[in-house]
């Protein structure tokens, strides 16, 4: 079986999926772990794919409410509905796109006061803007919404960040991270019980509250869920789109010029690169059937968010960065279905911020490296980019 998702992978995704969507949209490979598995990498099958309830997250085994667990031992990626369902629409209330615009203003000042700082520590030399404005943007915006105190977000950071980024971590060093998620998590689900606000956990809590259907562990696994898929990834997308704008002066230049179109614009960014080429391997339940190809019962698959974001059949000019597209919308950067990102509404608005500071601070932005010799690391499920220097210019 071929075995294309490698380091070269990481670093032109397109190309490698581009070939596997035209040639053979329903391929067996191997992944660079060594297992088989399915590839489905056209549109038309990815969507159907994350709506087949055949296509299973939790492999059949529904884990046992009984057994005492930490947060994150088991989290919404090992369920499928009905479980998945009960779960997860405790968040609902917690994360829409009101609620997210409520704490505007906060992640706003905290964008400005970073790059503030940035700039100031940069003097005339080049920003890295992963360490010195995604990471802890992110961050901090995660803090605002789930309103952690200012004196807990220092220790909080580096289990976070650790768990974000396990490369060269030991084993003991990831599960004390673990564990120091697991209790501030439970902490502050005490502290919310007693003393409730307009944050993530208390309406979290809220709803178990009014609702049921969910023991205290899964709770606390939603909530560090929320928490760390909430960072990286965010880092990751503000990254890419940062990326995607230094490789097109001219969309750079548009999107500066009229930053009403920004909201917009974020949309086909995270169509044009993802973090996340592929949504979490499923198992299938049974046979099943795209186009002229049968999935056996049993087999791992893989859903290429990032070959359906390009394909062609779906999107017009798919290798142009156009922040008017008007099928952006369509992309499955978050997935689809039962499955859709519940944090999206954040990372919006994070990435329309990010993305509006930057833009509004500097007349030019140009990479400092050359953007083909930019590090990617992680993984094929989740790829990385290690540092962005940008040179950042105050008049064009």
């Amino acid at each position: 079986m071929p075995e294309p998702l490698g380091a070269a992978f990481l670093a032109r995704p397109e190309e490698t999926l581009a070939e596997i969507r035209e040639t053979c949209p329903v391929a067996r490979i191997r992944t660079p772990a060594g297992r088989p598995a399915w590839l489905l990498t056209r549109a038309e099958d990815v969507r159907a794919g994350f709506l087949d309830p055949r296509l299973s997250l939790s492999g059949g085994h529904v884990p046992d409410p009984g057994v005492r667990r930490r947060a994150l031992d088991v989290t919404l990626v090992n369920y499928d509905p009905p479980d998945h369902t009960r779960i997860r629409r405790l968040a609902t209330p917690a994360l829409t796109p009101a609620r997210m615009a409520a704490h505007r203003g906060r992640i706003e000042r905290a964008a400005g006061d970073l790059l503030d700082a940035a700039d100031a520590a940069r003097g005339q030399g080049p920003l890295e803007l992963m360490d010195a404005f995604a990471r802890p943007f992110a961050f901090r915006s995660l803090c605002e919404v789930f309103e952690v105190r200012e004196e807990e977000r220092a220790a909080l950071y580096e289990p976070v960040a650790l768990l974000a980024d396990k490369a060269g971590c030991s084993v003991r060093a990831v599960e004390e991270s673990v564990a120091r998620i697991d209790a501030f998590v439970r902490g502050e689900m005490t502290r919310r019980t007693a003393d409730p606000g307009d944050d993530v956990v208390s309406r979290v809590l809220a709803a178990w509250r009014h609702q049921g259907g969910a023991t205290e562990d899964e709770v606390a696994s939603l909530l560090a869920m929320l928490l760390l898929a909430g960072f990286d990834s965010t880092v990751q997308a503000i990254g890419m789109s940062v990326v995607a704008l230094l490789g097109h002066r001219d969309v750079q230049d548009s999107l500066r010029d009229e930053p009403s179109r920004i909201p917009r614009a974020v949309d086909e960014l995270l169509r044009w690169d993802t973090p996340g080429p592929f949504s979490t391997k499923r198992v299938a339940l049974e046979d099943v059937r795209f186009g002229d190809t049968v999935i056996p019962a049993g087999s791992g698959v893989l859903l290429s968010v990032a070959a359906a974001n390009h394909d062609p059949r779906c999107h017009a000019d798919p290798g142009t960065l156009d922040p008017d597209r008007d099928t952006a919308g369509r992309h499955l950067t978050f997935g689809l279905g039962p499955h859709y990102c519940p944090g999206s509404a954040l990372a919006r608005l994070e990435l329309t911020v990010a993305l509006t500071v930057i833009l509004g601070r500097w007349q030019r932005l140009e990479p400092a490296v050359p953007l083909n010799e930019l590090a990617w690391g992680g993984g094929y499920l989740h790829r990385r980019l290690a540092a962005l220097p940008v040179l950042p210019y105050a008049s064009g």
